[in-house]
């Protein structure tokens, strides 16, 4: 029996090493993406970003602004014979009646790896890795749960697809 116990608490803390080992990579990557857009704005280097703005008038919270700001690479690829842009780090910034909500993707190789979200009470970070949802760390109440932010994410890569990628 305790063997068994050994090999679970062995395996339990080899897991979580892998794990924090996966949260010091994005963490590592999300730096380096951060480091690249200040040093091209810094030299005046256009970046490849797509801003999309909506102002309307939400059902009971009022008046609404929402900018959602795409951060992209260009490949092309050869198989279709054109370019493809993929997103690697969407923002956006918007109000739900007096709450003012800000959030990142931050995506690698056209995976979503890292979610953020900020309210003025709040801060929520998830975190996937290769075999789907790694880790999370939350200030207060999350504002959504990690299934529906992988959700979210996946929905403004299509809407980007649709509005970069299409194929006439």
């Amino acid at each position: 029996m305790r063997k068994i116990v050994f090999i679970l608490t062995l395996a339990f803390a080899l897991a979580a090493q892998a794990q924090d080992a996966q949260v010091a990579n994005i963490r590592k990557l999300y730096a380096e993406v951060k480091e690249n857009m200040d040093y091209r704005k810094a030299a005046e280097i256009p970046p490849n970003e797509t801003v999309v703005t909506s102002n309307y008038m939400a059902p009971g919270a009022g008046p609404t602004k929402d900018v959602t700001h795409y951060f992209y690479d260009c490949d092309y690829d050869e198989e279709i014979g054109t370019y493809i842009y993929t997103p690697y780090f969407i923002t956006r910034k918007y109000n739900v009646g007096a709450i003012d909500f800000y959030e990142e993707f931050l995506f690698d190789k056209g995976s979503l790896v890292f979610y953020f979200c900020k309210t003025e009470s709040t801060e929520t970070r998830y975190y996937w890795g290769p075999n789907g949802f790694l880790h999370k760390t939350l200030k207060g109440d999350p504002n959504m749960d990690e299934v529906f932010a992988s959700r979210l994410a996946g929905d403004l890569k299509a809407a980007f697809d649709r509005l970069m990628n299409r194929e006439y």
